[in-house]
């Protein structure tokens, strides 16, 4: 049985920009159906998963993913008429009743309804899909469950807005799940989060990321009665967020601009022009509470149901600093966070949702997420033809993988473009920039000439998994692949691993395991050999504000505009 999974919706973007040119000014990014997505199974197993921004160079696109479902059904050998089913990673059909105001009828119409994405699919393959709407927060736990190493746990799905909930929390078990709580989106720890990022200056569902890492670097305690008010804690795990309510017309619940004005006056300053030092504060005193916030919730229904281990999906739960607090605290026990948290994660969830319903669940854990397009040599010798850069060839991949660690343990920063694309947001270890992290330059240079990005940004180190409890604070044998958990240098390390320590002595560690990432474990395998630490600085093979490279051309045309010493691809370096 074949079942595509895909998310995304029917050009929300196009609409809002028509009927808001105001609201849609600038870089605004809140807009449902951005991350669009597909992936492929076949019997209950992943033939195929891609991010449509990969393909059409958009980063967070929000464009139908016909590219992503076409190489998808290339990967397969199939056509799209071959299909059992097709999943969609939203359900707003069951709340067609919420839209009555003629603008958001239109709206829910145009872009949202079951019957827009059906049609999308027949203009563009001719056939009317068996199409199967799936609940966005199932889609999500069905993504991280595919990949989690227990059946048995508490499931909590956080993200910005689902259909009509924003964080949802089950009680999974082998036979099945079942929902326990689903907030409201004026409940919206993501919606929240993302707007103190806006106000900030940074873009609404995007920049997240850049505010966490700023938060290391300031006081907490200087706008902590701010955000201790705008969350508040109530009994039995439930939160309030009282500037989310306010948000009347469908305008204001689309923008949240009542909400941005009630921040603004609650702050009583304007972020965006703001001094760094002072969105560092708001930004620490932001983490803080967010994470007090999901403590509170997940200890109440842990303690409930008595349920230890944890299952995290949905956007927040790439905030690894409160997966981090989560894993420091004590009270749960394993604590696995899925490779594809954010929506493109719902389009294998979605997929994996219907398998299971079917008899067929999703079960691959520790399995790395290498569903995507590999990079072919000669496609590759062309490209570099092309840019006049010199290439040299290997004799197999292991003398390829060898040579870019003698490269590295040289201190030259490379890219390494090797096998299938990662499917979610983090490269690990296929479409990687690598250095070494025992160089403090480092950090600078990749943050600023290479990368192109703020300075304050950490980077992630890539670890032997028998190692890895050597250099962080893990036990032997935590494992952590997909690199979604913070934790902390050991001391006596941070000075020789000053690149990837945050100023806070914390890393996001990637755990590489022998058997399920092979490649790149031989090549942190040769690197320890030449320096003595089997640990790499390992971040993503993409310039600032650009999608993960995918394919031989832009992979060749990013090495260009990096100016980074040598890429690594398909069986060859490429160099100047």
């Amino acid at each position: 049985m074949f079942t595509l999974g895909f998310s995304g919706l029917v050009q929300t973007e196009r609409f809002l920009q028509s009927h808001f040119p105001e609201q849609m000014a600038g870089s605004s990014r809140i807009i449902q159906g951005l991350d669009s997505a597909a992936a492929l199974l076949k019997d209950g197993q992943i033939v195929a998963a891609a991010a449509q921004e990969r393909f059409d160079r958009e980063k967070k696109s929000g464009a139908f993913p016909f590219e992503a479902i076409d190489f998808c059904l290339r990967a397969a050998g199939i056509s799209f008429a071959d299909l059992d089913a097709v999943c969609g990673n939203f359900d707003f059909g069951r709340y067609a009743v919420a839209f009555q105001e003629p603008l958001a009828k239109q709206y829910f119409e145009e872009c949202l309804s079951p019957r827009a994405l059906g049609n999308q699919l027949t203009k563009r393959y001719g056939t009317t899909p068996h199409l199967v709407p799936m609940d966005h927060h199932l889609a999500h736990l069905h993504c991280a469950l595919a990949s989690a190493p227990f059946d048995r746990c508490l499931g909590v799905v956080m993200d910005a807005a689902g259909e009509i909930g924003s964080l949802s929390v089950f009680r999974v078990e082998a036979g099945g799940s079942q929902r326990l709580a689903r907030f409201p989106i004026h409940q919206s720890l993501g919606v929240f989060y993302s707007l103190i990022t806006q106000f900030l200056g940074f873009a609404f569902n995007e920049d997240e990321y850049k505010v966490m890492g700023l938060a290391s670097f300031g006081n907490a305690d200087r706008y902590a009665e701010f955000f201790a008010d705008a969350i508040r804690l109530r009994p039995e795990g439930r939160i309030e967020i009282p500037c989310l309510e306010i948000n009347t017309d469908f305008s204001d619940r689309l923008f949240f601009t009542a909400s941005m004005r009630a921040i603004e006056t609650g702050l009583g300053f304007h972020g965006a022009g703001a001094p760094v030092e002072q969105k560092a504060d708001v930004s620490a005193a932001l983490q803080r509470r967010f994470t007090e916030a999901v403590m509170h919730i997940c200890a109440h229904f842990a303690e409930r149901e008595n349920m230890r281990d944890l299952l995290l999906s949905g956007g927040c739960a790439e905030n690894c600093m409160t997966a981090g607090a989560l894993r420091a605290d004590g009270r749960f026990g394993e604590i696995h966070v899925g490779y594809a948290s954010g929506d493109d994660g719902t389009a294998l969830g979605a997929a994996a949702a219907h398998s299971f319903a079917m008899g067929q669940p999703v079960r691959i854990p520790h399995q790395m997420p290498f569903f995507g397009p590999s990079p072919q040599l000669e496609q590759t010798l062309a490209a570099a033809s092309r840019q006049g850069l010199s290439t040299v060839l290997f004799a197999s991949e292991q003398a390829m993988l060898e040579a870019a660690a003698a490269e590295v343990a040289g201190d030259g920063v490379v890219a390494l473009c090797n096998g299938p694309m990662e499917y979610g947001a983090r490269a690990l270890g296929n479409r990687s920039l690598l250095a070494l992290p025992s160089n403090p330059a480092n950090k600078e240079r990749i943050n600023l000439a290479i990368k192109k990005r703020q300075n304050y940004r950490p980077f992630a180190p890539a670890v032997t998994a028998e190692k890895a409890h050597v250099y962080f604070d893990l036990q032997p044998g935590e494992a952590y692949p997909y690199m979604t958990m913070l934790t902390h240098v050991r001391p006596e390390y941070t000075g020789r691993l000053p690149a990837i320590t945050h100023i806070d002595g914390t890393a996001r560690v990637q755990t590489v395991d022998r058997e399920h990432n092979p490649s790149f474990y031989r090549f942190l395998s040769h690197l320890g050999e030449r320096t003595g630490m089997p640990v790499v600085l390992n971040t993503s093979y993409n310039v600032n504000h650009q999608p993960i490279v995918c394919m031989e051309d832009e992979a060749v045309t990013t090495f260009v505009e990096m100016g980074i010493d040598a890429l690594y691809i398909a069986g060859a370096r490429i160099s100047r």
